[in-house]
């Protein structure tokens, strides 16, 4: 598994120890955290972490291409390691964000139904309830 420096720097971005701990917590993580629960994480390791690294620690490495940016629900965003094309299933009891293969709907089966547009991704929220909560 890669180090959060090695991935900081193969994205051109400057690496400090925060930041370096912020992408390891990211890498692999399949929970999608919210910039909250990366700050709490992170916190044990670095107890005076501020808000605002992690901030914009992850806009950075959501700009870099590192990470992306889902929102699962209005007003908070989450992350999620897998920049892969793939869509999102939300769980509405238990709040679960789990991710879904991307042939379930593809840019090219909506390519020819959206008049006018060139459409180059699809990006897709499916909200229902997950087997565990079912």
């Amino acid at each position: 598994m890669k180090k959060g420096a090695d991935i900081l720097a193969e994205k051109a971005l400057k690496v400090t120890a925060q930041r370096a701990a912020v992408m390891e917590f990211l890498h692999g993580n399949m929970d999608h955290p919210s910039a909250e629960e990366i700050l709490a994480k992170v916190r044990k390791k670095f107890p005076y972490i501020s808000r605002a690294t992690v901030y914009n620690t992850v806009k950075a490495l959501t700009k870099a291409g590192a990470i992306r940016e889902v929102m699962a629900e209005q007003g908070k965003a989450r992350f999620d390691p897998n920049v892969s094309q793939h869509h999102h299933f939300k769980c509405i009891k238990c709040g679960k964000v789990e991710d879904m293969p991307y042939g379930i709907l593809t840019a090219e089966q909506v390519k020819g139904r959206v008049s006018g547009h060139q459409v180059e991704g699809v990006h897709v929220l499916i909200e229902g309830t997950c087997l565990k909560c079912s």
